[in-house]
């Protein structure tokens, strides 16, 4: 199920090692690490797209970290975590959500060529998996902090109910990410072929 977020544009890689990066350097580097994405939101959440390619980085630089905080369930339920722990890690998820939606809202109306859509499709995503967090994964962090030949039933009903909820996601996630391609060719720049590794930003962000 991994998905195929795509990097910045080869233009702007290229620009960024001869050292003519713009002053909003966060929204106009190759983002590869978690503090990159990190750099990349507080920018985007603070006004700093100026125009459509850079607002499309500082959304999919949102994206990308509520993502890996919801493939990070999987992790924490192999690892067992307590439920307290899932418990943390679903609130960190929804506040990250309501940022996202915040940070959008305050660039409506710049008029970048289908930004309107890109908002819209992203609140659905961010709300999607919302959904997952409170109709789903709130109620199955008790059974995920326990071995799954523990789980009963009723457990694994609730879980069963969760994947077919996942599979709607996956439907807007794919979505999501097709998107990107005419969202990057009505502002006028290219995406890279390389796809953002989010296995190793999970492995960075549950090392910390």
């Amino acid at each position: 199920m991994k998905k195929s977020f795509l990097m910045l544009p080869l233009g702007l890689a290229f620009l960024a090692s001869c050292g003519n990066q713009p002053d909003n350097e966060a929204l106009n580097q190759i983002m590869e690490d978690n503090t990159d994405f990190v750099e990349a939101t507080v920018s985007f959440e603070e006004g700093g797209a100026t125009n459509g390619e850079e607002y499309f980085f500082g959304v999919q630089a949102e994206v990308v970290e509520i993502d890996v905080k919801l493939r990070e369930v999987e992790n924490l339920d192999e690892m067992d975590a307590t439920a307290e722990e899932f418990g943390i890690h679903y609130d960190t998820m929804l506040v990250m959500i309501e940022d996202c939606k915040t940070a959008m809202k305050q660039y409506e109306g710049k008029g970048w060529p289908k930004q309107d859509q890109l908002q819209a499709l992203t609140i659905e995503w961010v709300d999607a998996v919302k959904g997952l967090v409170n109709d789903h994964l709130k109620a199955l962090a008790a059974p995920m902090s326990i071995p799954d030949d523990q789980w009963k039933d009723k457990d694994l009903e609730l879980y069963d109910e969760y994947l077919v909820a996942y599979e709607a996601y996956l439907e807007i996630d794919s979505r999501w990410v097709d998107f990107q391609y005419e969202f990057a060719d009505a502002n006028g720049f290219e995406l890279s072929d390389e796809t953002i590794d989010t296995d190793a930003l999970i492995e960075e962000d549950m090392a910390q």
